[in-house]
């Protein structure tokens, strides 16, 4: 077999690093590049042990990330990097490839039907990462009427309403399930990552957000569910481990990343709850804001500014829901292109910097 060429986009971070485990599994692929932000001993490092002589740092701009893409032209690139960033990484990735892995929720949540389009400009694959949305992927059929995708509760899903202003980062940065990057994990505790993967699932599957169901299920281990027209309920069961599902996009349509451990369901009880609206205030307004680009933009980069005042101290972790509902109050506008929601992003950030100053 001809090995396919892979790029990652993030490769220092959580889901870069299991991407490069799940390569070095699998011989029937070559990493020719990999892009970092701020972590260049670990990049050195990731660099010296694969070979790897197409490096790019992205703190100074895209420009070389998107000229690497020019000149590579890979089979698959992976784009794993956090914020309304991966936008315009995603629309270049599709421009250059055959194949486009996507764990960035922002791309799709600000752009959605840029991304679409551009994928059917350029007749481009684009497959999810997200653990939901790679299960809804391998489940989903023509017939379905909606869809569930699950959440842990995050963090500090146990605690007392009246405690969460009390809680630290630390507390945050907990997971009960996953092991993943400070402002994923953050936005698991508000559950706004799940409010992005209503978007996402809107977008990645031609749904409207009235049909994508979020339950909460301690186990972490039912990702996704399809409910079809006939009373089927089909479910993608397995462990929380995201290798799993970034093996199967690599690989699709076969499987030939080798796992086989299955969680126990006679000791396993499956359960699932409803999210409280006074827990998780963030998450339920996405309802009313996902045919509005403008504020699904102004709700992204909220929780960008927010999420990063609370990591360093300048806000409690209850202010991150307070700052994210003022400024998608505020924000109005037309979104046509890049440009545009570019404008609005920008000014969002500053709103949310003008909100934080007034908390």
């Amino acid at each position: 077999m001809e090995k396919r060429t892979v790029v990652i986009v993030g490769a220092t971070g959580s889901i870069g690093l299991q991407t490069l485990d799940v390569l070095s599994k699998l011989t029937f692929f070559k990493l020719i590049g990999i892009t970092y932000h701020s972590n260049e001993e670990l990049a050195m490092r990731i660099a010296k042990e694969y070979k790897i002589e197409n490096i790019v740092c992205t703190m100074n701009g895209l420009q070389k990330l998107f000229e690497l893409f020019e000149r590579l032209r890979p089979d698959i690139t992976v784009v794993c990097v956090p914020g309304f960033v991966s936008l315009p990484i995603t629309l270049k990735a599709i421009e250059c490839c055959k194949r486009v892995l996507l764990a960035s929720k922002e791309a799709l949540v600000c752009g959605g039907w840029l991304v679409r389009s551009w994928v059917r400009k350029f007749n481009v694959e684009l497959l999810p990462v997200d653990s939901e949305h790679n299960a809804l992927f391998q489940i989903i059929e023509k017939d379905v009427e909606k869809v569930l995708i699950t959440s842990s509760g995050g963090a500090l899903r146990d605690w007392k309403l009246e405690d969460l202003e009390k809680a630290t980062v630390k507390d945050v940065l907990n997971h009960p399930v996953w092991k993943m990057g400070k402002r994923i994990t953050v936005d698991s505790a508000t559950m706004v990552n799940k409010a992005f993967e209503v978007l996402e699932a809107c977008e990645l599957f031609s749904l409207q957000s009235d049909q994508v169901e979020v339950l909460i299920h301690r186990q972490g281990i039912v990702h996704a569910a399809v409910f079809l027209k006939d009373g089927t309920v089909k479910m993608h069961v397995g462990y929380p481990d995201m290798r799993i599902p970034i093996a199967f996009a690599l690989t699709y349509p076969h499987r030939y990343y080798s796992n086989p451990t299955w969680p126990d369901l006679i000791s396993t009880p499956l359960s699932f709850g409803p999210v409280d609206q006074r827990r998780y205030p963030c998450f339920h307004i996405v309802y009313e804001i996902s045919k509005d680009y403008a504020k699904r933009t102004a709700y992204n980069a909220a929780d960008e500014v927010a999420v990063n005042a609370f990591l360093n101290g300048r806000i409690k972790f209850t202010d991150i829901c307070k700052v994210i509902i003022k400024v998608v109050e505020k924000t109005t506008g037309t979104c046509r292109d890049l440009k545009d929601l570019e404008e609005i992003d920008q000014r969002s950030r500053i709103l949310a910097e003008e909100v934080i100053k007034c908390l």
